[in-house]
């Protein structure tokens, strides 16, 4: 099982991280529950374009792919242009929302968000259709695990084939909140109707990768 974790950039000519876990089924036990998968190998590249993107995709044909980007709109918008009929649809989601008890975020019509937010909602018409897609954001799932120096608490659990760019290791924290949902720890939040969020469930799911 391959699942594939994006830091994808709002534009095309920044670098958009990756990162790709390899877990295998395993009759393993955690100190609380059956743990269903287990990571046999991690790696990490850099791309560009969505051409690039969909390509990988298509050659990895992942599992799961976890990508720190917003996937959706708010409910009642058909774009994010202050001057479009639509802006009374307001400037955030439910799990955006639901998100500020763990710190403050953006707004998905701020300058940045608003670019980074199409290209994803773009990726997301293009992908989902044959493959599953989750929406997480990495530095709520950086919190919620205890994670300060990242690099260097990742590599307690993980050998990494290359020296991984900040990109590429905020794709490793949403490629593991990945592999957290597919073994029943984590959060889901937002509404299922526009768009939802995933984050690990707390500490505890670290666990699973002893």
């Amino acid at each position: 099982m391959k699942i594939m974790g994006i830091d994808l950039a709002g534009r095309v000519d920044n670098p958009t991280g990756i990162c790709v876990l390899y877990a295998d089924n395993t009759e393993g036990k955690s100190t609380t529950r059956e743990v269903k998968l287990k990571i046999k190998e991690i790696n990490f590249n850099t791309i560009y374009t969505d051409e690039e993107l969909v390509k990988q995709t298509n050659d990895l044909k992942p599992s799961l792919m976890v990508i720190d980007a917003p996937l959706s709109l708010p409910k009642g918008r058909c774009c994010l242009e202050k001057d479009c009929e639509c802006a009374v649809g307001g400037h955030f989601r439910q799990s955006e929302r639901e998100i500020r008890r763990y710190g403050p975020v953006l707004p998905l019509t701020f300058k940045g968000m608003k670019m980074l937010t199409m290209r994803g909602v773009a990726l997301n018409r293009v992908l989902s259709g044959e493959y599953q897609l989750k929406e997480t954001h990495p530095r709520t799932a950086q919190k919620i695990l205890g994670f300060e120096n990242l690099k260097k608490e990742l590599g307690n659990y993980f050998q990494f084939n290359t020296d991984p760019t900040e990109h590429e290791l905020d794709a490793a924290l949403a490629a593991l909140t990945g592999f957290f949902y597919l073994n029943d720890c984590y959060l889901e939040l937002g509404d299922a109707d526009e768009g939802t969020i995933i984050l690990p469930k707390s500490k505890k799911c670290l666990k699973m990768l002893i």
